[in-house]
């Protein structure tokens, strides 16, 4: 099998996931969920597994995610900001995970990286929830997650993965703000 064909197939898919999402279109789940399931298999070869495991979990937040983004009877979803409160428990609970992930992963005996894989596995995972509740502060979790996951890939030789991690920091920073001025626009118009 051709595994830069399909790593390249997959960094599509998920640029065009990342985009969709940047302007708030449903069906960027759709997009997310098959280039995920590209990503398990790529990262199984590769022996990431959490990152496989990573894209397992993205195929399923895909699901919840177009779910969630259409269930609210033809309503579209607000775009909400939480607490520092509630980002400093996601924060100690996301480095809790990944150090339990890392720990996790030492137990394989072909498993590399495996402070990187697991740190960015942990902020990946809550930065989807948050994205699929539509919670503005997704993606700076999003920008932490990315920018570990850039070396990660780099050092696995996955140049088509680091590459798209690298726009999607530049994507992510760009959404932060097009999101934030929503927000605010929306706040400003109900006071």
């Amino acid at each position: 099998m051709n595994w830069n064909w399909l790593e390249a197939l997959a960094a599509a898919g998920n640029l065009a996931y990342t985009v969709l999402m940047l302007y708030e279109r449903r069906i960027g789940w759709a997009f997310g969920f098959v280039a995920s399931a590209l990503g398990v298999a790529l990262f199984l070869h590769s022996q990431v597994y959490a990152q496989a495991a990573l894209s397992a979990y993205y195929m399923a937040m895909g699901a919840y995610g177009w779910w969630s983004w259409g269930r609210h009877n033809g309503k579209e979803l607000s775009i909400t900001r939480r607490p520092a409160e509630f980002h400093a428990a996601m924060i100690v609970g996301g480095l809790l995970l990944a150090g339990a992930i890392n720990f996790l992963l030492l137990l394989m005996r072909d498993a590399q990286f495996t402070v990187l894989d697991g740190f960015a596995t942990a902020f990946s995972l809550l930065a989807t929830w948050m994205l699929a509740r539509k919670i503005l502060e997704n993606w700076a979790y999003w920008i932490a997650a990315d920018l570990v996951a850039i070396v990660l890939y780099a050092l696995l030789g996955l140049w088509w993965y680091a590459a798209l991690y690298a726009i999607y920091v530049g994507l992510s920073i760009a959404a932060l703000i097009r999101w934030g001025k929503q927000l605010r626009a929306k706040e400003r118009a109900s006071a």
